[in-house]
């Protein structure tokens, strides 16, 4: 077209000679090729097809404007066009004017309305219930092509309600013969584009859609002729055939005829399966991506369809699923089946206010993809799945012509409502019955015929059990059972009466050494041994000389764990030779080879200071490191230890468990109850968040937070101190795990523990699932070997079973597998039952595996002299793709400090630091800090207590602080304030870079750069800090130093490392590092 006509003012792209825009588009993805232009040319565009004018719009001003049907009717031109080749003059592809279409439309209008959806429903549910059949009798493994079932299930549903014929595509592994017709047919359509010379390469396809239509046709006028010779029961059915062979057109007093009949049917077999099919296929995608959608949809439908799935829906039922129907809505919003339609001005049209001139016929393209992500109705993130775009309030505020999957007007889709009330009516059969896993986290990838939908979206289901759909429609008998007496525990296998003393005793900062002590003493208790577990403060000075004594401890930084510090210090005093002679034990440490100075140090001393008095050493002192499999090597070690405990007391039972002992926890049902309060462990405290800021800028990917906590009256603290926090699990994590166990995170129990049975979690008051999860156990920490055992010994499944076992057996082969695919991958055992759905763990067995939630040490970031009612901790929030494969991780304590806000409460509690972690009495001993990114979070405090110093007239020895992260422009944490220590002499700050335009610097370089200055002051007397990663940092922080050394003594690598060591004794080189990833 020339510039100077009518369609001038309207953008359009640029175009090729003679076919202008034709290849402009995508053969396979030309609608979306539509809303790519759309977003970059605006709410109207045009293009040129090889001389013929097409205009799209997709804004929805214009839409509306262009919805009125006196000055616009549908244009049936194009690829629909040609779909007459199929469809003939039926509702869809015949044009207004065209005599069949007003007759066939007034005939059809009562077969498609609500007294006749109500007969449907029953074959609805026939060929609903047929999917749900097939997908309970897959294996676990096998996977379902979404699309594949949901087109058998709307192509069988069409057929039955509408011609009482049945293709049973659900007993067939292909799709039926005209099915397979069809879709060749609508292919070949798609693949014309009038092209020149197109109709020689395409000879074969046309003469196979000449051969597809004719079989076509030939079935659907068998069916008709079929219905004709039984004049009885063509009045008697009441499907869409019989309305069309008996209906009379009221205007014009004239029947359909036989071919017309055809055309509808075929017209309705395209439409109606092509179109629900891609909906539901996209309605299941966008509700495994949004898990609190799907979350609100299980509880609708069982709700409304209750638990017991022999019981059929009734429509009444379905009408009820209202939020089942906003997914369903939201969905034609986002990916319409239909995603476009035409219509043409009945004569010339200005639209836009004036600004557009649209010729009478000329074609345009309602571009309903586009329309339906307009900002300026649905919002500045229109791309977003949101149901609640169609809640009542929603709808009604929302403008007209604003949604439109349906078409327009009196050509807008008569099958609306009975696509609308199959596809309702079969998610909820589907979500009654089963756990839908996108096990390939699918990304919508849409494939373009007549309709558009996902291509190669596959999934996995399993059955939901019984408990689930309780879970949710439940609840009136759950409360009413929970006022019943509570039924006795079961006791198991009758226990062992030996009653010999066993003390379990634990030193633990973190959980791990405590979680351990309390599974062997449960054991014990089981088999039994009198046994006591406590701490090993309690037992300073009154080790038993009776029975035997079994010590799990850690190090912290070389130093005691908090609870064991007193009874370390007691082993260091002037204690007689034969002070332990009669005390028979065991010890067990748990540490960390990323910092090897400090490894099993605690351990090791009280091992070596209770032999050195006397003490009888059952077994050899076993070590556990976390940097590898802690609880493989425990494993290992109590293995060897049980026989030998055994004959040591002179018993004749085992030191096992057996099968038949009863569960630790036997859960009850209860109805909610405000009753339960959980007490906070180890002394926390309830602290007011004053402020959380980020430390980290926009341009980062990354975040760290700053947060202000407001102290207890009557708590202190003193740089270099840590807070302890109770931290709680990620809320989408609990109620994933919840939903896996078949309960809701609100659903509230009572755990009952089985007799002589000790217990963490607790044990008899009412406490909801959700606070469960959140509060009590850790949920991310690796899988053990025993744990996975357990998992297998609950799986039947023929395939799974073994792929459980290759982790746990004795061989080689078995470990290097879990230290490849379960170790270094950090799984967790909730990662392994996703993986493994057909694992029955029972929730009982599981809460058992888990340990209790630890509190995690942060280093105070601030100094009590600027406010002693408050202090500050730095965070790095810790999240990222995780190794498992299986989605983000998120790190438990960071990601909820986080979250917190002014006014929030958190449980925490100081603890002082044992590590001699300590700003020195004397001002002027010199420092040396290393603290690399949040590292930096004591020596923030140190400086802030140096610059009090300074303020109140002291004099300062000289300081260094080298601190290190990734920009200067996005991570340089507290830039400002530390730039102010440095010009006002309370540092001299060395700053390193490993990103942005300078050469990659970490602290250690900084330090091999100041070696001259590091080496002055260490000669002086300084104290070497050390904070951050001790897996990478902190050994390469001490490579520089002994090589600073070596240089100036000349000495060699033993040499060096005796030095560091002595510097270390001496709390001259302290450490406050934590595990490397």
């Amino acid at each position: 077209m020339s510039s100077t006509n009518k369609l001038a003012p309207i953008p359009h792209p640029p175009k090729k000679p003679v076919v202008g825009n034709m290849l402009s588009l995508d053969a396979n993805a030309p609608v979306q090729d539509l809303a790519r232009l759309a977003k970059e040319l605006g709410p109207i565009f045009w293009l040129d097809m090889m001389g013929s004018p097409i205009v799209i719009v997709g804004g929805h001003d214009l839409v509306d404007e262009l919805s009125d049907e006196k000055r616009f009717d549908k244009a049936v031109r194009g690829a629909l066009r040609r779909v007459r080749a199929v469809g003939g003059d039926g509702l869809f592809t015949a044009d207004t004017k065209e005599p069949n279409w007003a007759k066939a439309h007034n005939i059809l209008l009562q077969p498609f309305g609500n007294r006749a959806m109500q007969s449907y429903h029953p074959s609805m549910v026939d060929i609903a219930e047929q999917l749900v059949k097939k997908w309970e009798r897959l294996n676990t493994d096998e996977e379902i092509d979404v699309v594949h079932d949901m087109t058998a299930l709307t192509l069988d549903t069409i057929g039955l309600c509408g011609f009482d014929y049945r293709f049973n595509s659900f007993y067939r592994s292909d799709y039926h013969p005209f099915v397979e017709s069809l879709v060749r047919s609508l292919e070949t359509i798609m693949m014309t584009r009038g092209l020149p010379l197109e109709s020689l390469w395409m000879q074969k396809r046309r003469r196979d859609l000449a051969g597809d239509v004719a079989f076509m046709n030939s079935m659907v006028d068998e069916i008709i002729a079929e219905r004709r010779k039984n004049a009885e029961a063509t009045e008697a059915k009441k499907d869409m055939l019989g309305a069309m062979m008996t209906g009379v057109d009221r205007a014009t007093g004239e029947q359909l005829d036989d071919v017309n009949i055809r055309y509808q049917i075929n017209t309705f077999l395209i439409a109606g399966h092509e179109t629900t099919s891609g909906l539901l296929s996209c309605a299941i995608y966008a509700m495994l991506k949004h898990p609190e959608v799907l979350k609100k949809a299980y509880e609708e439908v069982d709700r409304v369809f209750g638990p017991d799935v022999n019981a059929k829906p009734t429509y009444q039922q379905v009408t009820q699923l209202h939020y089942i129907t906003q997914i369903l809505k939201e969905s034609l919003r986002l990916w319409p089946p239909a995603p476009a339609y035409g219509i043409a001005p009945v004569q010339d049209e200005t639209i836009g206010g004036g600004k557009y001139k649209l010729r009478k016929g000329t074609f345009v393209t309602i571009l309903v993809l586009a329309l339906h992500r307009d900002p300026s109705v649905w919002g500045p993130n229109p791309d977003a799945f949101d149901p609640e775009n169609f809640s009542k309030e929603a709808e009604a505020a929302r403008p007209i012509n604003a949604w439109k999957p349906f078409g327009n007007g009196q050509r807008a889709c008569i099958g609306r409502g009975f696509a609308m009330h199959e596809a309702a009516l079969a998610l909820g059969m589907i979500l009654q019955r089963f756990k839908m896993t996108d096990h390939k986290r699918y990304q919508m990838v849409l494939k373009e015929t007549l309709t558009i939908k996902p291509d190669g979206f596959k999934i996995k289901v399993r059955p939901r059990h019984d408990h689930e759909r309780g879970a949710y429609a439940g609840r009136t008998n759950v409360a009413t059972s929970a006022a019943a007496p509570l039924a006795p525990v079961a006791t198991g296998r009758a226990r062992p009466s030996h009653n010999t003393p066993l003390l379990v005793l634990y030193g633990s900062n973190l959980g791990t050494a405590e979680e351990l002590a309390t599974r062997v003493a449960d054991l014990a208790e089981v088999n039994g041994f009198a046994t006591k577990l406590a701490p090993l403060d309690e037992f300073v000075g009154k080790l038993p000389t009776e029975g035997g004594v079994l010590i799990f401890c850690a190090s912290y930084n070389g130093a005691a764990p908090d609870n064991a510090t007193q009874f370390v210090n007691w082993l260091g005093t002037d204690l007689p030779k034969d002070a332990f002679a009669k005390v028979r034990y065991a010890v067990f440490g748990c540490g960390n080879s990323d910092w090897l100075a400090t490894y099993q140090s605690i351990p090791r001393y009280i091992d070596d200071q209770l032999r050195a008095h006397g003490a009888t050493n059952a077994y050899v002192r076993g070590e556990g490191d976390a940097r590898d499999d802690l609880d493989g090597q425990f494993e290992d070690w109590f293995a060897k230890l049980r026989p030998l405990a055994v004959k040591e007391f002179g018993l004749d039972t085992g030191f096992e468990r057996s099968a038949d002992d009863a569960p630790l926890y036997q859960i009850e049902p209860v109805a909610p109850s405000a009753v339960n309060t959980v007490v906070a462990l180890g002394g926390v405290v309830p602290m007011k968040v004053l402020g959380n800021r980020e430390l980290q800028n926009g341009a980062s990917d990354r975040s760290t937070r700053h947060i202000e906590i407001e102290l207890p009256a009557g708590a202190s603290y003193r740089v270099g101190d840590h807070l302890s926090v109770v931290p709680r699990n990620d809320p989408a994590l609990v109620d994933a795990v919840a939903r896996r166990f078949g309960f809701l995170p609100d659903d509230q129990i009572r755990l009952q523990v089985a007799t002589g049975r000790r217990a963490q979690l607790p044990v008899g008051d009412v406490v909801s699932v959700g606070r469960l999860l959140t509060e009590f156990v850790e949920l991310q920490q690796v899988a053990t070997r025993k744990q996975i055992q357990i998992m297998a010994e609950n799986t039947r499944c023929p395939m799974t079973k073994p792929k459980l076992l290759g982790y746990v057996g004795d061989d080689p082969a078995a470990s290097e597998r879990y230290r490849s695919d379960i170790l270094a991958k950090r799984k967790s055992v909730f990662d392994l039952l996703e993986e493994h759905p057909a694992c029955e763990l029972p929730f009982h067995t599981y809460l058992e595996m888990l340990s209790l939630l630890a509190p995690r040490y942060y280093s105070i970031s601030s100094s009590p002299q600027g406010e002693t009612s408050r202090c500050s901790v730095t965070t790095a929030v810790v999240q990222g793709p995780a190794h498992s494969g299986r989605g983000i991780y998120r790190g438990v304590c960071s990601n909820y400090l986080s979250g917190r806000r002014a006014g929030d409460t958190v449980h925490a509690i100081v603890r002082e630091t044992k590590a001699g972690f300590r700003l020195p009495d004397d001002p002027l001993v010199p420092l040396i800090m290393i603290g690399p990114g949040t590292g930096l979070a004591p020596f923030r405090g140190f400086l802030q207590e140096r610059a009090a110093r300074k303020a109140q007239g002291a004099t300062l020895g000289p300081a260094l602080l080298f601190f290190g992260c990734r920009h200067p422009d996005q991570d340089f944490l507290y830039a400002e304030e530390l730039k102010g220590f440095a010009a006002d002499g309370i540092c001299e700050l060395h700053t390193a870079f490993s990103r942005g335009d300078a050469p990659k610097t970490y602290v250690q370089h900084l330090i091999t750069q100041q070696k001259d200055r590091v080496w002055d002051l260490i000669e002086q007397g300084a104290i070497t800090y050390v904070c951050g990663d001790g897996g990478k940092m902190e050994p390469d922080v001490k490579a520089s130093l002994m090589a600073i050394q070596r240089e100036r003594s000349g000495g060699d690598d033993a040499a060096a490392l005796t030095w560091i060591d002595d510097l270390g004794t001496r709390n001259r080189y302290v450490l406050d590092v934590w595990a490397g990833s």
